[in-house]
């Protein structure tokens, strides 16, 4: 049947979203003095003219410079920027040498990204050429006003009102034109800088394992002889300066550099190497989702905690039914199986094929028996074996768990629910497996990234890409079961599809108090779902090897294993199994006994703005109480007052008038004013106490009011203090940053890494030097670690040594001096590609300045180079 369209979840969302959009979009309107009724500020032309004067000046400046560097010994004139820039990069200087001894000093590092943003320099030249010719037709009259400066005043002013009104009138268009596309995903777009489409298409080609660098296959073969190493590093520049050069033949020929990319003239693993943490982060991302359509930036504005999500090659059976904007976004990707069309089977098969092969060497069966056997994996702890079955017979199935209940410990004082109190069995491999293929259980896993490489490598990008802590379960289920009951997580869940075929039905949200809940349900029956309480299904589809299906936290969901259909392509086994590890002969993509494989990568756990509230008030709270500015939180509560607040003292509506009091004045008016009419004292007694006591209540929550506000507005002034104590707990619950080679060369960990990697990262660093005035510095991988002021101390806090178990390793903060703050603070917030020079960080000397960067270098969270001769005018010991 026709399943329900998404587009109606997205109506509250969007409602509120517009809210928060328009909210924004007038307060930034009001500081540049857009929209301003009040006229202050300055106007649209008026800003438009200053910035003329201003790039007049620049250009006037510029045009005095001399045009020889003194410093490279060429002629500017002769050279073009791009031969510029790879002569800087072969002779490894700076990119920017225009700053100076009073400033930071940040090097643009020399990696293939930049060609690749070359290429898209060249290939929007065009675009951005016709918006020129448009805007110098729409200031086409300003500057023949301007042109005369010759003309009389009151002709000149005349003339320059005229031109305002002109410029006013077509600004404001433009600036129309140009909001509605702004305004469309105001929020998503002020996140961070994106990632060009381009780009992201081109990488997200690639299967996780290559943008993680872990895809032995597509390794370079390691060279003894550091000048041959060399040479491979030499390799992707040259293969950038022909991509270059082939990029300007494309302009001239009239082709656009998507065009280039998507006909293969630039390898995409040659880029890949060179990507910074974040870019890499967000094509891990755009990979996985690929499938879709979608790219990154659509998938946080329409799919991120709003609704689900697949990425597969079709669109499986009703799966976004009724959803046209998502049906026509996927119409580009979505392709016909091999039996719908003959002509294409081949190279259907082909493309079929490498899509259920993409997510190979993550996990497998026989990764999980390894894992199994050699870490000494404990039920309930580690993992579950569960069955959803009628166990009593009635028609109604349910979850069990079967595994063996934890013992008590001998000889122990703790208390009988303490976790250290109690030994949970270790399993065994056979046990597992017989249960799995005999009795048809569910194995799930828990946690796998603490013994698998390759998994705690994605969860690490992926927390540098999502901000919080993400963890994955994995799932193993025979063919024709299913090992848990319906129900809807408290977390955000990327379900990545590795062996197998299952069948998903997904429903949405029973209500708006389930919706993007802070906790997991109870496990429900089928009939609660689609009877009682009245969940319509969404999606009802049918998902293969390479797929990955998105659930925001409340989308109630359950699944069951199915055979392979027949439309899908039967894939072979996959021959790896990850970096270091073995395949049986036997496993293939549908599993050999035809079960299900899948992994569950999950987000923004216990990392709502309530959670955030909840750590800011209670500090706000305590703090305005304590201020010496205001006693009013100190005041005594008001004498009796529980005389009049309460449950029980609440006054219905009707008497908010209140009604009695309303007839007795009325009686007490006529009266007075002759007519006949009895006051009834009772009444009036009644409504008196009533309006007292209405009176009452009013004072107290204006009282409340007052000090809620006061609370509130110190909050507001401790934003920055919440962030840093909520970022300390994401820093303590995170993963350890799986950093790779290339990051891996440029710390003090080189020295374990092979003789290739180390001169293959950076053939300047040598992790037994110290660090010099002179030494180029920055954090080895964005947001690893944070600065805070504790106790009049400058406290760093990183999660480098944290451990792959949860809080299996505390925190272990580095204190300095609270004069090192600003100096720490310009390690920490320089990353790739940027560098800093020791010398040019904040400090009174630069001993301090020396000691203050090999305190960080020692503790393996900052990155250095040595581009030129150690500067030994100054030592410390």
């Amino acid at each position: 049947k026709p399943l329900l369209s998404l587009d109606k979840f997205d109506d509250d969302n969007e409602e509120a979203d517009d809210d928060v959009n328009n909210h924004d979009l007038g307060t930034a309107s009001g500081k540049d003095g857009r929209n301003d009724e009040s006229g202050g500020g300055m106007s649209r032309a008026a800003k438009k003219r200053a910035k003329k004067r201003a790039k007049k000046e620049v250009v006037a400046v510029q045009a005095q410079k001399p045009t020889v560097d003194e410093t490279n010994g060429y002629n500017r004139d002769d050279v073009s920027k791009g031969e510029e820039m790879e002569t800087k990069k072969k002779m490894q200087l700076p990119l920017d040498d225009g700053f100076s001894d009073a400033e930071d000093r940040e090097w643009e590092g020399d990696d293939l990204l930049g060609a690749a943003n070359q290429f898209l320099a060249q290939a929007n030249k065009k675009q951005k050429k016709r918006k020129e010719d448009k805007k110098k037709k729409k200031n086409k009259g300003a500057k023949d006003a301007t042109a005369n400066d010759s003309v009389e005043k009151v002709s000149k002013k005349k003339s320059a009102k005229m031109v305002d009104e002109e410029n006013e009138d077509n600004d404001a268009d433009e600036d129309d034109a140009l909001d509605e596309d702004a305004d469309e995903d105001n929020h998503a777009k002020l996140e961070e800088e994106e990632v060009e489409p381009e780009v992201e298409e081109l990488l997200s080609s690639l299967t996780p394992l290559q943008i993680m660098m872990l895809d032995e296959s597509n390794a370079q073969p390691e060279t003894a002889e550091t000048d041959a190493t060399t040479t491979e590093v030499a390799k992707p520049i040259a293969k950038a300066e022909n991509n270059v050069e082939s990029a300007d033949k494309a302009e001239n020929e009239n082709v656009t550099m998507g065009e280039n990319m998507l006909e293969g003239e630039v390898d995409p693993l040659m880029i890949v190497k060179d990507l910074t943490t974040e870019h890499r982060a967000k094509i891990l991302l755009s990979s996985l989702i690929s499938p879709s359509g979608v790219t990154t930036h659509e998938f946080y504005s329409r799919y991120w905690g709003k609704r689900p999500l697949l990425a597969a090659l079709d669109n499986g059976s009703g799966i976004n039914a009724g959803d046209d904007d998502n049906d026509n976004r996927n119409a580009k990707s979505k392709k016909k199986t091999p039996m719908e069309d003959d002509p294409y089977k081949d190279k259907l098969e082909k493309e079929a094929m490498q899509h259920a092969k993409r997510l190979d060497g993550l996990l497998n069966r026989s990764i999980i028996h390894q894992m199994i056997r050699c870490n000494k994996l404990r039920y309930w702890l580690d993992l579950n074996v569960t069955q959803y079955t009628d166990t009593l017979g009635n028609g109604l199935k349910r979850r069990i768990t079967l595994d063996p209940p934890p013992k008590k410990r001998k000889n122990r004082s703790s208390t009988p629910d303490d976790d250290d109190n109690l030994e949970y069995a270790v399993a065994n491999p056979q046990d597992i497996w017989s249960n799995v293929d005999t009795s048809h259980c569910t194995l799930r896993l828990l946690r796998p990234h603490e013994h698998n490489d390759s998994i705690h490598t994605m969860l690490s990008l992926l927390e540098s890409e999502f901000g919080c802590m993400v963890g994955s379960n994995a799932y193993l289920t025979p063919l024709h079961s299913q090992g848990f009951a319906p129900h809807y997580d408290d977390v955000d869940v990327f379900i990545l599809q590795l062996e197998g075929y299952k069948r998903w039905r997904v429903y949405a949200p029973p209500n708006k108090m389930e919706t993007l809940p802070r906790e997991s349900s109870r496990d429900y029956t089928e009939k609660e779902v689609e009877e009682d309480m009245g969940c319509e299904l969404i999606m009802d589809l049918m998902i293969g090897p390479g797929d990955v299906l998105y659930l925001p936290r409340g989308w109630i969901h359950q699944a069951d294993t199915v055979a392979r259909p027949a439309h899908m392509v039967k894939v072979p086994s996959s021959g790896s199994g990850g970096k270091g590890m073995s395949v049986s002969k036997d496993s293939d993509a549908q599993g050999p006994r035809g079960h299900s494989l899948h992994l569950t990568v999950s987000a923004m756990q216990n990392w709502c703005w309530a959670d955030f509230l909840e750590i800011l008030i209670p500090e706000a709270l305590e703090a305005a109480a304590a201020s010496d500015k205001s006693i009013s939180l100190r005041e005594g509560l008001p004498r009796n007052f529980l005389s009049y607040m309460g449950t029980m003292h609440q006054l219905d509506d009707e008497d908010s008038g209140p009604e009695g009091l309303k007839q007795a004045l009325e009686a007490v008016a006529k009266a007075s004013s002759g007519e006949d009419g009895e006051v009834d004292e009772a009444v009036l007694a009644e409504a008196e106490a009533k309006q007292r006591i209405r009176a009452r209540q009013n004072h107290f929550k204006d009282e409340a009011k007052k000090r809620i506000m006061r609370v509130c507005k110190q909050a507001m002034s401790m934003l920055d203090d919440a962030c840093d104590q909520i970022g300390k707990r994401f820093l303590s619950d995170r993963l350890p940053p799986a950093l790779l080679e290339p990051e891996l060369s440029l710390t003090k960990a080189a020295s374990s890494l092979s003789t290739s990697s180390k001169t293959l990262g950076n053939p300047h660093h040598d992790p037994t030097k110290k660090i010099w005035p002179n030494t180029l510095c920055r954090l080895v991988r964005p947001n690893i670690a944070r600065l805070v002021i504790e106790d009049s101390k400058a406290v760093l806090y990183h999660c480098l040594d944290n451990s792959r178990v949860y809080h299996g390793t505390p925190l272990s903060p580095m204190e300095f001096e609270i004069d090192d703050a600003p100096a720490l603070e310009q390690l920490l917030t320089t990353v790739e590609p940027h560098w800093i020079m020791v010398k040019d960080l904040i400090h009174g000397d630069v001993e301090d300045k020396m000691e203050i960067a090999q305190a960080l270098y020692d503790e393996g969270i900052l990155a250095t180079i040595l581009a030129d001769a150690p500067d030994r005018s100054v030592q410390t010991g």
